[in-house]
């Protein structure tokens, strides 16, 4: 069986990426990945709180003139902070011969112009962008924050030449207009849906703490219904994500169009031998089926090729709980 597909221009063995997480931290645990049949990884991600929380430093730090205080700023942000990143880039692409997807978690632009040059300088495949922007100022429009967003692709696509692809949640008024936009201003990718950690109360102790979203089946759902919409009527490739814990979801996601599937949760709690099993799963049905590759049933269910194509559009129930009331 031929389970190869292409992701962001790149050619994997199979659909299943080990998502961004600490599974894929260094170049040890990026070849403990290879070796469990992953078709790619993305890295864990450089998160930009790190690399404001290291300039603030010398700020505190070092007495000096303003001059060669932002000279040393400039060194830090161009060696320092991704250092270790960008060794464990190398390192990995040493080591494995399975693409590797560098991954930051960002929310403004400047912070990444440089870091996404010595990424691609690295070696590093493509590039993720783990992006969300909480809508909590009231003084800023749903277009001022999807603006931030192209703002930051359009920035980052000018700096390197490796496929850019970014993470997000779907929290949008108009997502297929805003996918429209970014399609428009050159992602290669994109990945749906973002999981957050979410705030939690301790009301003996009355403190706030966070807790992460392991087991979201909603979201999965979300995300079928938007690769279904999106997969053939976008030039970016679309990687689905949340809540895959099998085969039969893997098989789902790949009808509606997704080229490839990122997992974490699952890898988490039972480990990297599951991989194996999620392929030999897909295996089974495509044979049951009489498919011998992906690309052969790869998004006959979308929405340009399903002939239910108005259950992707429909949300409010109808049939569904007609025999309830």
């Amino acid at each position: 069986m031929d389970l190869s597909t292409q992701y962001l221009g790149l050619t994997l063995k199979n659909p299943v990426i080990v998502a961004s997480c600490g599974l894929t931290k260094t170049a040890e645990q990026i070849q403990k990945c290879e070796q469990a049949g992953a078709g790619a990884v993305v890295m864990k991600s450089l998160f930009e709180e790190q690399i404001r929380e290291m300039d603030g430093g010398v700020a505190d730090s070092v007495g000096m003139h303003t001059e060669v205080l932002d000279y040393l700023r400039a060194e830090i942000e161009m060696s320092i902070g991704p250092r270790e990143y960008l060794e464990n880039i190398r390192q990995a692409k040493k080591q494995v011969s399975i693409p590797v997807i560098a991954s930051v978690n960002c929310y403004t632009s400047k912070w990444w112009i440089s870091y996404a040059k010595q990424i691609e300088a690295a070696g590093a495949d493509a590039l993720e962008l783990n992006f969300f922007v909480l809508p909590f100022d009231d003084d800023k429009s749903s277009i001022d924050l999807e603006y931030i967003y192209v703002d930051v692709l359009k920035t980052v696509k000018q700096q390197v030449t490796i496929p850019v692809a970014l993470k997000l949640s779907p929290y949008f008024t108009s997502f297929a207009h805003f996918s429209k936009m970014l399609d428009e201003n050159g992602a290669d990718g994109l990945v749906l849906f973002n999981r957050f950690i979410q705030p939690e109360i301790n009301v003996s102790k009355m403190e706030i703490k966070t807790k992460p979203s392991f087991n979201d089946p909603l979201g999965f759902d979300n995300t079928l219904r938007w690769v279904a919409l999106l997969s053939g009527n976008r030039n970016f490739d679309i990687a689905a994500s949340g809540n895959i814990r099998d085969a039969k979801g893997i098989i789902k996601q790949l009808l509606v169009g997704a080229n490839a599937v990122q997992i974490a949760s699952l890898f988490y709690q039972k480990g990297l031998d599951e991989i194996g099993k999620l392929l030999s799963g897909v295996e089974l049905w495509m044979k049951d089926h009489g498919f011998n590759s992906a690309t052969e049933f790869r998004g006959k269910l979308n929405q340009n090729n399903s002939p239910q194509s108005k259950s992707f559009i429909r949300s409010q129930y109808i049939k569904t709980i007609a025999g309830f009331e």
